[in-house]
């Protein structure tokens, strides 16, 4: 049985990996290259209207939640739209926590104040809400001197 060099292999999956990206990235070329045709062919709809739709079905992960994907999740109250959203800020997370469960919930701050506790967003609807940010338990320490093991969100209201 012959073995291919890894050289060789590397090289092949890095072409196919390239090639995936490309054409993710084909309907944003092709809507620069044409500012008044659309992807689709008709020149009446948006220049961006297919990548935002490509865009859409991604799901979102990262430590920021904006307050109209918060809103449009249907929720009424702020931990729900969460909760459907990000349902990832709520676990608990590193080696340890597999064998000794946190005791401590994660904090809630607003204009670098202590809010509470998680039962704090059970009071607040999304459609106040410009954006949650989750913290690490780090960056808790680190910004608002608060040690939990769990970490913390950050609130930004719409009228702040």
């Amino acid at each position: 049985m012959s073995r291919l060099p890894m050289r060789v292999t590397t090289m092949v999956l890095s072409s196919f990996a390239m090639i995936g990206c490309a054409s993710l990235a084909a309907p944003d070329a092709s809507s620069s290259a044409a500012p008044n045709a659309s992807p689709n062919g008709s020149p009446n709809a948006a220049p961006g209207a297919m990548s935002t739709a490509k865009k859409a079905d991604v799901p979102m992960l990262g430590n920021e939640v904006s307050g109209t994907e918060l809103t449009a999740s249907g929720a009424s109250t702020l931990y729900d739209a969460l909760v459907r959203t990000r349902r990832q800020y709520f676990s608990a997370r590193g080696v340890n926590t597999m064998q000794v469960p946190a005791h401590d919930q994660i904090l809630v701050f607003r204009a670098g104040m202590l809010m509470g506790e998680i039962n704090v967003l059970k009071m607040l609807r999304p459609t106040d809400v410009r954006f949650v940010r989750r913290l690490s338990a780090v960056d808790t320490y680190y910004k608002y001197g608060k040690q939990v093991t769990i970490g913390g969100l950050e609130i930004e209201l719409v009228n702040e």
